[in-house]
């Protein structure tokens, strides 16, 4: 669900590993990164964080069918998987004392958008499409998603993009205020050049 590489120079690459559903974040995934993120909490050695996706994608939000509507996992899992996802969007993600990088390409939706919310800067490459699509099946985004994107996002970007549910692209996303820089070419390898400088 996670590929954890470590490099030499002190950054921990996290990448979300679930490609055959746009790195959704599900039940295991989710274990997973309240795990990875309290391990590096206190590891020394780690100077900074690069998230990332594998397979094309940054991540296309929860998934809402491991995690609600169709789940069939025993009741004690996801309660435990919705306290996790609940700590590691809202209180280790801001509390990690290593700077966060992102670097996005494929899509970015939803739940995966505290992520890039909580980074010091994110780098996207030109053809990613970022959104708040939940309206679009009847819900509103969640309060502590919104809540985190609003507070590197312009308030008029957030409206739109919760209310409509269209996706934007990452110029937008630019102007908006969620991404840092957009790029051509592998958005991953801009990310570790800005974490090795910081």
């Amino acid at each position: 669900m996670l590929k954890i590489e470590d490099k030499a120079d002190g950054i921990r690459c996290i990448g979300l590993n679930r490609p055959d559903k746009r790195n959704a974040i599900g039940v295991e995934m989710t274990l997973a990164l309240e795990e990875i993120l309290l391990k590096t909490q206190v590891d020394p050695t780690v100077k900074a964080i690069v998230f990332h996706g594998l397979g094309g994608h940054f991540c296309a939000g929860m998934d809402m069918k491991d995690f609600f509507d169709s789940s069939t996992r025993p009741a004690e899992l996801l309660q435990r998987a919705r306290a996790a996802t609940e700590h590691w969007r809202i209180e280790l993600l801001r509390q990690m004392p290593q700077k966060i990088f992102s670097a996005v390409e494929g899509y970015c939706l939803g739940g995966g958008l505290p992520i890039i919310a909580a980074s010091t800067a994110v780098v996207a490459h030109r053809d990613s499409k970022f959104g708040l699509p939940e309206i679009n099946f009847g819900f509103v985004p969640g309060g502590q998603i919104i809540k985190a994107v609003g507070e590197v996002m312009s308030a008029r970007g957030l409206a739109y993009a919760a209310l409509t549910g269209r996706p934007f692209d990452a110029e937008q996303a630019q102007r908006w205020g969620l991404v840092t820089e957009v790029v051509e070419s592998d958005p991953l390898q801009h990310a570790l050049a800005l974490a090795r400088a910081s």
